[in-house]
């Protein structure tokens, strides 16, 4: 029977710290060289080494190092109105992988997108028991109570959670180096898997990394305790100065960094920002039971026993596994530095940090929401395009304006109306244009406007392998789009920030043209802009 020690190593994401590594923590720079990955688990430094060092390496192995995503935001709400979460708590909003340059990056890999997490992580585990000959059953449990978790502090205003998870996965997830799934193919397996056509080994461990520690983060940044031990309560008459709040998390032995506070235009608090670098990898690094690397590795620390103590205490307090990592494992993998750049939005002084029940703890009347919302037109009306409506909201129709006139007709200018879009996404100058629907996604304060897109016949998306816009019931995600504002202050569809879309041609009658989100290498010369008409 393997021991317990070996047992716990091929649970996802604890493996890699049942051994204790040295920790260094160079200086954070704004200037990295990103290069492709070529993970061999063997090969990973050791020590890890932080996202964002200084000097960089000459060759980063984006398996084995945070890049060029390494700065890491874990978010909080605390909202009011409506109350949302225990009184006592704030909640998750995600974890965030900014950019060490400045920015970010978002919705990284359509292929990987989900709106099923709770289904994904239950795949994740199943797959790994039938993966190990000594698995004790526990796994579902397990799930159980991160589910439970997140049910009680990952919650959405509008009360459909998993659409918030799935939207934190794949604006966010997806963008960890770390967790692509190359670098779990890399990685040794105890036994092979048993036969099976329609299985994918290994699925979802990704999804499931992410969210173990996003939830055993959060479960380190009690920031209701740590503001109430500087004095700092929730209260509908007291306020706060900006300095206070500040001062109040530099001083604890919770974070001692600067983090980025986030009040709506009430000058309500609402939000916290904690900053980290990673030291190595947010993906677990061995399956190997009874190898002589792990008897190596194993020699070079405490005991197996000591290691366990130390990393998975909340696995051995109850009669089955709990999902979390210790907060030891935790702080040792995730250290605190200063904001990149994000800065607080809250007034000086006068800020107002709000119950989440009223005085005598009955809970506070529901007010509209304040993160960002949208308007939803009349259905009843037929607004024009030149309508103050909120753009991309609600049913409408998408015109095709010509930009570049080079290809075209000797009809054609800058800025042409012609056609419009059909229910496949495509081009067309002839006949009726298609009804599409704009959804509203969650939206991150501070960030645009998100939504997606669906026209009467499938979701469309930007096909990530083709960069072709379309409309097709084949697709495995939805995709995510936001709107720009042109020249002309007009707003158009934008996909990754960009509003310009290409042709090959612009179509001639009853003809269908494909339309792309680039260029083709030079070979798409028709540039065009989706104007949306609501109807």
């Amino acid at each position: 029977m393997a021991s317990l020690y070996q047992i716990l190593c091929q649970i996802p994401v604890l493996s890699s710290f049942l051994l204790p590594n040295q920790l260094t923590t160079p200086n954070i720079i704004n200037n990295n060289t990103l290069l492709p990955s070529t993970l061999k688990p063997a090969q990973c430094p050791n020590p890890p080494v932080l996202s964002c060092p200084s000097p960089p390496p000459q060759d980063i192995d984006t398996c084995c190092l945070n890049h060029p995503s390494g700065h890491f935001l874990q978010t909080q709400f605390w909202d009011t109105a409506p109350p949302i979460g225990p009184n006592n708590s704030w909640t998750i909003h995600g974890l965030w992988p900014d950019l060490c340059t400045g920015g970010f990056d978002a919705f990284c890999d359509s292929s990987r997108s989900h709106s099923d997490i709770r289904s994904v992580l239950r795949h994740a585990v199943e797959d790994q028991d039938q993966d190990r000959e000594d698995h004790d059953g526990n796994s579902s449990e397990m799930i159980d109570d991160l589910l439970s978790f997140m049910e009680t502090y990952w919650l959405s205003l509008d009360g459909d959670h998993e659409h918030l998870w799935a939207h934190e996965w794949n604006k966010h997830g997806t963008c960890i180096s770390t967790l692509e799934p190359a670098c779990y193919a890399a990685l040794p397996s105890p036994r092979p898997p048993p036969p099976s056509p329609n299985r994918q080994h290994r699925r979802h461990l990704d999804v499931l990394d992410y969210f173990i520690h996003t939830t055993s983060l959060f479960r380190t940044l009690d920031t209701y305790s740590l503001l109430a031990e500087a004095g700092i309560l929730p209260s509908s008459h007291k306020r706060y100065t900006l300095r206070e709040l500040e001062d109040a998390v530099i001083r604890s032995s919770a974070h001692g960094q600067p983090v980025t506070f986030r009040c709506n235009r009430r000058g309500e608090l609402d939000e916290v920002w904690y900053h980290f670098a990673v030291m190595g990898s947010l993906r677990h690094t061995s399956y190997t039971q009874g190898t002589e690397a792990e008897a190596e590795a194993v020699a070079t620390s405490t005991s197996p026993e000591e290691s366990v103590n130390r990393d998975t205490v909340d696995f051995l307090g109850h009669q089955h596994r709990l999902p979390f990592l210790n907060a030891s494992a935790v702080r040792r993998r995730f250290v605190p530095v200063p904001p990149d750049g994000a800065i607080s939005n809250c007034p000086r002084r006068g800020i107002k940090y709000l119950p989440k029940t009223a005085g005598d703890g009955a809970p506070l009347p529901p007010s509209p929401p304040s993160k960002t919302t949208t308007t939803i037109s009349n259905p009843t009306s037929s607004p024009s395009s030149t309508s103050t409506a909120v753009p991309f909201t609600g049913r409408g129709r998408l015109e095709i304006h010509i930009l570049d006139s080079s290809a075209s007709s000797s009809t054609s200018s800058t800025s042409l109306k012609k056609g419009c879009l059909i229910r496949q996404g495509q081009w067309y100058v002839s006949g009726t244009c298609a009804a599409f629907r704009a959804q509203h996604d969650v939206v991150d304060p501070g960030h645009q406007a998100l939504f997606s897109l669906s026209s009467s016949y499938a979701p469309c998306l930007v096909n990530p392998k083709t960069a072709r816009f379309e409309c097709v019931n084949s697709a495995t995600a939805q995709g995510i789009f936001s709107y720009a504002e042109n020249d002309d202050g007009i707003n158009v569809l934008a996909y990754h920030n960009r509003s310009v879309f290409y042709a090959n041609r612009i179509p001639k009658r009853l003809e269908k043209v494909d339309l792309f989100a680039d260029d083709g290498n030079g070979e798409r010369d028709v540039q065009v802009e989706f104007h949306w008409v609501p109807t």
